[in-house]
This record gives C-alpha cells, structure tokens and sequence, in this order.
C-alpha cells in the first residue's frame, strides 16, 4: 500500500513536472523566437558602413548568436522532459540569456 502511494505521488509528481516544462518551454521558445526577429531586424537596419571595429554591430551579433543558440538548444529537448538537473541547468541558461539582453 505505502509503495502504491509512493508511486502514485511520483506519477502525479512527473505530470506536474511535464506541464510545467512544457509550459517554460513554450514561453521561452516564443520569447527567443521574437528577440532572433528583433536582432535579426536591428542588423538588417544598421546604418552603413560598417567599420570593422563597430563594437555595438559586434555585440549584436554576439546577442543574436546566443538567442539562435538557446532557441536551438531548447528545440533539440523535443519529447519528455529533461530530468530535473538538466531542466534546472536549462532555465538557468535561459534566465542568463534575459539578464544579458
């Protein structure tokens, strides 16, 4: 009896984790989606010429790197949820990537 419950809250446990992963999931793709546009955007519409050594271009790029890097690391977690160490190091990547912007 006392197994069953053990399993039951376990059960009950990972379909609370996967909604909620899969919830963050959603909202960081659709953020990361909109900051690569806006990055994608701001480069198409930098003002010309460009010198080599336009540090704000070069931080740009470096940001829109990063946010294309994340949002493939995010696609490539497709199916269940990551246990919970690498869900944990996820959302700590993805939260480093918003104190950055």
């Amino acid at each position: 009896m006392v197994s069953e419950l053990t399993a039951e809250r376990a059960d009950s446990r990972q379909r609370s984790d996967t909604k909620l992963f899969e919830s963050l999931r959603r909202v960081a793709r659709s953020y990361l989606e909109r900051r690569v546009e806006q990055l994608n955007d701001e480069v198409r519409h930098y003002p010309g010429p460009i010198a080599r050594c336009d540090d704000q271009l070069t931080g740009l790029l470096e940001q829109r790197s990063r946010a294309v890097a994340a949002l493939q690391r995010l696609e490539s977690l497709g199916g269940p949820p990551p246990a919970r160490a690498d869900g944990v190091a996820l959302a700590g990547e993805l939260i480093d990537l918003l104190e950055r912007r």
